[in-house]
């Protein structure tokens, strides 16, 4: 295959595909998934003039001398300039998208402006931006797949969260980072070094966020993207943001007094740590858990532990039907919404007794 470098103008672009030789996504190519927020900062890169990755297309020559392109690479950063200038639809959208630039920082001089509302010179200067194209010359799909499954071979695969942190920029992964700044979770051990630098830490703190406002949610990627997409396009803080992290803080303060040892118990491994964790946000929001408790419920823990592992090793083993449900819940399946949920309420048949009522100011 033959390939080769060049510049092409953003109205290059959108000549090519308004007379329909232009394909933004062939087969192979992913939905897109950006957010306003990623499709207004790259939209003002182009406006000052700053670099942009580079875009992979592959081009076709017909014997009649006719060429047809197809985006390999970078098909979400030609889809937004397209739907900037009103070229192309937002395929979630029925109507022509020219959006605002409403995303962008407050001192921006291009926020909430459209195409539109752009200086004759800013129009000019945006149609004449010049992408770095690199050109696979052929009309072969089939090499085209070859080529890049043969550069990723040996690539080590992204985890979900760290394409995540390439991609989210916004005020929820802030906090998850913070959050997973914390010593805590390293020195006992509920995430490991490899956890760390695989950027699973920052996703576990994202499940515990999710669960502290939401409740008990599925743990695949997909469900935690969407959220991370809920909160994205907020500039500076998400709604109830400063609650979400006081109760996150008073949960994970509850935790270390009732299990200050909490390395090695069921109690420390993440699974069982997400329903604790969750379970205790749950009760905390109504409820308080005075100091003199804290011996009783790390009883009631400890009992409770002892009871699962029983019920794990011999199915026909006396335990309590709270212990039986919470063992059917974390089987099979442990990280769907259900059987955390299912988790959660067998726990807190366990430990609600020890909370009372938080008295109300009136």
């Amino acid at each position: 295959m033959e390939f080769n470098s060049s510049e092409q103008t953003v109205v290059w672009f959108k000549d090519r595909y308004l007379e329909d030789t232009l394909t933004i996504r062939p087969p192979y190519q992913r939905k897109p998934i950006w957010s306003a927020k990623q499709k207004c900062y790259l939209v003002e890169s182009i406006l000052l003039g700053l670099p942009v990755p580079e875009i992979y297309i592959q081009q076709s020559i017909s014997a009649r001398g006719e060429s047809t392109y197809a985006i390999v690479d970078g098909q979400q950063r030609i889809r937004s300039v397209l739907q900037f200038v009103g070229s192309e639809n937002d395929p979630m959208e029925s109507e022509q998208n020219k959006f605002p630039l409403d995303k962008l920082k407050s001192d921006s001089q291009w926020r909430n402006k459209t195409f539109d509302e752009l200086s004759e010179e800013e129009k000019r200067r945006f149609y004449g931006y010049k992408f770095v194209v690199r050109y696979l010359n052929t009309d072969n799909d089939d090499e085209v797949r070859d080529i890049f499954q043969r550069l990723n071979k040996y690539l080590t695969p992204l985890k979900p969260q760290e394409l995540r942190n390439a991609t989210y920029t916004g005020p929820f992964i802030k906090l998850a980072e913070k959050l997973a700044d914390d010593e805590y979770w390293a020195e006992n051990r509920i995430v490991t070094p490899a956890a760390i630098r695989r950027m699973t830490d920052i996703e576990f703190m994202s499940e515990l966020l999710i669960g502290v406002m939401h409740g008990p949610q599925g743990g695949s990627a997909r469900i935690i993207d969407e959220y991370y997409k809920q909160y994205e396009d907020y500039e500076d803080q998400f709604p109830d943001q400063l609650r979400a992290e006081r109760l996150f803080a008073l949960t994970l303060e509850t935790v270390q007094r009732i299990l200050p040892e909490i390395k090695g118990t069921r109690w420390g491994n993440k699974t069982d740590f997400y329903t604790l964790f969750v379970a205790l946000a749950y009760l905390l929001r109504s409820a308080k858990l005075s100091q003199k408790k804290n011996k009783d419920i790390r009883r009631s823990l400890d009992n409770f532990a002892r009871e699962i592992d029983r019920r794990l090793r011999d199915e026909d083993a006396d335990v309590s039907e709270k212990a039986i449900e919470y063992v059917r819940a974390v089987e099979k399946g442990a990280n769907e919404k259900k059987r955390r949920a299912d988790r959660q309420a067998a726990l807190i048949g366990i430990i609600n007794r020890y909370f009372e009522p938080k008295q109300k100011i009136s």
